[in-house]
């Protein structure tokens, strides 16, 4: 059995559009909060873990270094962690195996994030993370991958999109009753939510959690430590995290294995065997609605496709039978995305002792699983707590709080900004060149002769586009090269409606993930074409249209975009519109 580790404080600040607090001061709130609750001081604490997202919101490289000292790691032990979205309970679960680890009694884990610094916009930080070869050249946008999530989601269980906005309006509600909300709205409707813009359908603006700033801390401790710091301990129960391949594509995108995974390693560890029934209030990741009902399914909370029916029964809300993101989530207190991940377990502190004020839910939770996930679709962390796990303690009675008690951080309008005394805008250029690799080289040369070429492994009997060198799932050499046909299937879509920085486009792109014949699983990312958006059904088939063979290079974009195989289905305005697209001369 692992040694008993405990969250003992917690603090955060207020989550802001564009704060005026740097992201050190933002720390600093955050870790002062966290120590001042449990009355400690720095000179206490043994380590400290940080996590925060990536390095080019800030345009810091290794931007752990750069906040160390607000986080409060100045002459001790420290190390920062970054999966992507999952990462601030994963910085919990780094704090935990170094309590467990017996390398230090106390610990500050902070989460900060500042996603304001990056413009136009941070969603540009993010581009990146695509493929640089097959997917970037496309011109793909975050939106896109989550639109085709979602619609993939929706489509497997027959869910109507008014099924998913319920989410929204729920935790935007609950976050009205929370001090460091950025969002809460306690008259919002699901009329509210379908009425705004479209970006990606099926994604709304509503269905969106929206750029913020903010830091979140929680001090961890050994039980010696625990025992002498409070009478309330929250014990951290089971641990576990998971890491799903980064090609998305060839994954069904309507069920996250990864966070079922996590989920079964954390209970497994906090001997829960009957999720629905030994869980009493639940903190899922939340940055799109539909994400915590995908999220709910993963956690083993509910049967697949189940989640969006208990929440229309009341079952989510915070006075239901299972309340989920009682304190608001992503949706409503704000999203900025590894101190969004930490919140989840401040929250989970806060209700397990009774301290979360008008966001309590109703009657004495037990036990709480608070859950994260990010980078391309792939991350899962998931920490399960508990008021049982250690002794109680002789140490003097704290009266109950409402933390956060005075939230603070100031946000800026863009005004206020621009006028600030030394703000400073630059402009970071950096050029890159890469190179294919031996498998992707050979598909884009078989792109170049109009063929579409895959790599086989006979082990696990996968056909694989895109091809690799490799199989992931059975960690070998693939066997050899076919050649499959240019036809194929949507397996899920969207459309959308403006650009990276969420500038309107003049026509509608339409991404698609594609299934060609002859392959195993999933498919690969293209746009389609000859198309109307209202015409687009997931499962239509579709077949590729190249570029006249003098002007291909070796090109995911020598494959100009797919269009119906029913020629009944094409429309000529739309195929022009499409075509350039790919070549990039429309924005």
């Amino acid at each position: 059995m692992s040694p008993r580790v405990a969250v003992v404080g917690a603090g955060m600040s207020k989550f802001v559009r564009r704060a005026q607090e740097t992201g050190k001061e933002l720390s600093w709130i955050a870790a002062r909060e966290a120590l001042a609750s449990c009355e400690l001081k720095l000179e206490d604490v043994d380590a400290v873990c940080l996590t925060s997202a990536p390095d080019a919101f800030d345009g810091v490289h290794r931007k752990g270094d750069y906040l160390a000292d607000g986080a409060g790691a100045w002459a001790k032990p420290y190390m920062r962690t970054y999966v992507g979205g999952g990462s601030g309970v994963f910085t919990a679960i780094q704090g935990w195996y170094t309590v467990a680890s017996g390398l230090a009694d106390v610990v500050v884990c902070v989460a900060e994030e500042k996603m304001s610094s990056c413009q136009p916009h941070p969603q540009g930080a993010f581009l990146t993370i695509f493929d640089n070869i097959l997917e970037r050249p496309l011109g793909p946008n975050l939106l896109w991958i989550f639109a085709l999530e979602m619609q993939r989601y929706m489509q497997a269980y027959g869910l109507d999109k008014r099924d998913i906005a319920q989410v929204a309006v729920k935790n935007k509600r609950n976050a009205a009753d929370h001090p460091a909300a950025l969002l809460g709205q306690a008259d919002i409707t699901v009329e509210d939510v379908l009425a705004s813009e479209t970006l990606a359908w099926p994604v709304q603006r509503l269905d969106v959690s929206p750029i913020s700033d903010g830091a979140v801390a929680i001090v961890m401790a050994s039980e010696g430590a625990a025992r002498k710091l409070t009478d309330r301990p929250v014990w951290v129960q089971g641990v576990g995290w998971n890491l799903d391949s980064t090609y998305w594509t060839n994954r069904d995108l309507a069920y996250p294995e990864y966070v079922e995974n996590a989920a079964r390693m954390a209970y497994g560890m906090a001997g829960v065997n009957e999720p629905r029934k030994e869980i009493h209030v639940a903190e899922p990741y939340d940055p799109f609605d539909y994400k915590e009902l995908h999220h709910l399914e993963g956690l083993l909370l509910f049967d697949r496709g189940k989640a969006p029916e208990a929440a229309a029964a009341g079952v989510t809300a915070r006075d239901g039978d299972l309340p989920c993101c009682p304190s608001g989530g992503l949706l409503g207190v704000g999203n900025p995305i590894a101190a969004a991940g930490l919140m989840k377990i401040a929250e989970l502190f806060w209700q397990l002792r009774g301290e979360a004020g008008a966001r309590q839910v109703p009657g004495t939770p037990e036990r709480g699983v608070a859950q994260a996930w990010g980078d391309l679709m792939q991350v899962g962390t998931v920490v399960v707590m508990g008021k049982h796990g250690g002794p109680l303690t002789t140490a003097s009675q704290s009266p109950p709080q409402s933390p956060p008690m005075n939230p603070r951080a100031t946000s800026l309008s863009e005004q206020e900004f621009r006028s600030a005394t030394g703000a400073v805008e630059q402009r970071l250029d950096a050029l890159y060149d890469w190179d294919a690799g031996d498998a992707i080289g050979a598909f884009l040369e078989g792109l170049r002769e109009e063929r579409i070429l895959a790599t086989t492994c006979t082990s696990c009997g996968r056909t694989l586009v895109p091809p690799r060198k490799f199989c992931e799932r059975c960690f070998r050499p693939t066997d050899g090269w076919t050649e499959v046909p240019q036809t194929g299937n949507v397996e899920t879509f969207s459309i959308c409606h403006v650009t990276w920085d969420m500038r309107p486009l003049e026509h509608p792109q339409i991404p698609a993930v594609i299934r060609l014949d002859g392959t195993s699983e999933g498919g690969f990312l293209h746009l389609l074409g000859e198309v109307a958006p209202d015409d687009v059904r997931a499962g239509m088939e579709v077949e590729a249209v190249w570029k006249p063979p003098g002007e291909r290079a070796g090109s995911i974009l020598d494959i100009q975009y797919f269009r119906p195989l029913d020629p009944e289905l094409r429309r000529e305005l739309v195929a022009v519109a499409a075509a350039e697209l790919a070549l990039g001369s429309t924005v």
